[in-house]
């Protein structure tokens, strides 16, 4: 087993290779991500479970499903490439270069964050850098970064709400692909006590915050029965197995807009159904220092 230095480290190749398949869930995906053939990440992917010795994925004409090992490791590769990313953007960064440092989890960043980025460059200026750091549950926040001048989190206790932050009401409804809706019209014409018989996407990961199915049956109803649930670690597997006509998925408004406008979902239910929940964004010290994430700020809470 070959080891570089003092670190016992797989191949850059294989780990970003592995780490591609994770969040595709899909071998063809990654490879179209990093610009290879499904062969070579095949490749990759297999010399890095004989360097371990341990199953990565669970292979199926679906697509590829992280082990429990797997899933281990994913979480270690993705705080270390993130962890390298960001250095490797600190040291290339301009000292003259405005920016705005936004801290938020990687759904945060995929469902909310990216939908407003061209705005944000627009109305920011040209000159203007905006650098996002995300980071994923297990490993925990980015809050304490001392680079970090807005934190967009479901916990309040990250947002210092007596200065400058603001709250996104969370509203949420379930969606599903328009051929699962065709097939399932007629249980879906009826009350949510009928859709027992209907597929459940379900996220079981860390919750920062969020509504779950529970938090909306306690609102539209129960199904009489036990409906199936087919679960998820992450959120924007969640959306994407809805997309794919496996099942519903529960939506938060600001997530699915681009989704619903390009028809790869469909809403459902007699409209959102507020929780309570907020979802929140805000300076840090370092921030209330700076005029342009202020402005950015501002910009994040317009309505779209």
């Amino acid at each position: 087993m070959k080891t570089n230095g003092p670190y016992r480290i797989p191949p850059a190749n294989a780990l970003m290779a592995f780490d591609s398949a994770a969040r595709h869930a899909n071998f063809t995906l990654a490879a179209r991500e990093l610009g290879t053939s499904q062969a070579a990440v095949s490749r990759q992917i297999a010399k890095l479970e004989t360097w371990l010795s341990a199953r990565l994925f669970e292979r199926s004409r679906a697509g590829a499903t992280l082990t429990d090992a797997g899933k281990r490791f994913h979480s270690g590769v993705a705080a270390g490439l993130a962890a390298i990313h960001d250095g490797a953007t600190e040291a290339a960064e301009l000292s003259q270069t405005q920016q705005v440092v936004i801290a938020c989890s990687h759904d945060a960043s995929h469902f909310f964050l990216m939908p407003h980025y061209d705005t944000l460059r627009r109305l920011l200026g040209k000159d203007v850098r905006i650098r996002i750091l995300t980071y994923h549950p297990s490993v925990g926040r980015l809050v304490s970064d001392p680079s970090v001048d807005i934190v967009l989190t479901w916990n309040a206790a990250d947002a210092d709400l007596e200065h400058d932050a603001i709250g996104i009401r969370e509203a949420v409804r379930p969606v599903c692909s328009r051929t699962y809706a065709s097939t399932h019209a007629q249980i879906l014409a009826g009350p949510v006590a009928g859709w027992s018989g209907l597929t459940f996407l379900d996220l079981v990961g860390f919750n920062e915050g969020w509504a779950t199915w529970e938090d909306w049956f306690a609102v539209a109803g129960n199904p009489n029965g036990t409906p199936r649930r087919v679960e998820f670690d992450y959120y924007t597997y969640v959306l994407e197995a809805a997309a794919a006509g496996h099942g519903i998925a529960l939506a938060w408004r600001h997530q699915i807009r681009r989704s619903i406008q390009s028809g790869s979902l469909v809403a459902l239910g007699k409209g959102f159904v507020e929780t309570g929940n907020r979802f929140f964004g805000a300076l840090t010290e370092k921030g209330r220092r700076k005029p342009i994430a202020r402005t950015c700020l501002a910009l994040l809470n317009r309505p779209e």
